[in-house]
């Protein structure tokens, strides 16, 4: 009898560690971090930016989220055309083709507007902020960059795919 009570009392002090523990990670998450205004605020403090060269950045960074939103929005629309070609059994591959061609260009567009503005950004440097903006741009670079990484990478396509030979036989 007096091992069943130390029993309960043991499983409610384990409950209540629980509650408090699930409790206190659910009432002390960390605000989400505001990402409009941190490419600003990063920028301005590791190149100590002067007042006039945030007002610059802020006037480029302005224009550099409209012209992405508009190519996120043309890159949408695209994908959906695309996309829609499935619905028609009798579409020809050339017509596959131009459409995932049209979303190759509007990609090329994105990479050109990101190089074009990190081109204007580099431009209000001065001589003293350059190199460490250069090493700035390149070590981001190489984490959006593509993993060179054996076993990283999209899985092959399917047998019969992508080789222009069909699907394979049935058997």
């Amino acid at each position: 009898m007096n091992n069943v009570k130390f029993l309960k009392s043991i499983l409610l002090v384990l409950l209540l560690v629980n509650v408090a523990t699930i409790s206190f990670l659910w009432f002390t998450k960390p605000p989400k971090p505001n990402l409009q205004g941190s490419a600003k605020g990063f920028f301005a403090h590791e190149l100590s930016f002067s007042a006039k060269q945030e007002q610059q950045f802020e006037a480029l960074q302005t224009a550099f989220q409209e012209q992405r939103e508009s190519l996120r929005q043309s890159n949408r629309e695209t994908h959906d055309a695309f996309f829609d070609l499935l619905q028609n059994p009798k579409v020809d591959s050339a017509t596959v083709k131009k459409a995932a061609d049209e979303i190759v260009k509007i990609k090329e567009k994105e990479e050109l507007a990101i190089f074009y503005h990190f081109q204007k950004v580099r431009a209000i440097c001065d001589a003293t902020q350059k190199p460490k903006f250069d090493k700035i741009v390149k070590e981001a670079a190489k984490m959006m960059g593509p993993r060179q990484h054996e076993g990283h990478g999209p899985p092959p396509p399917p047998p019969g795919m992508g080789d222009g030979q069909g699907p394979p036989p049935r058997r």
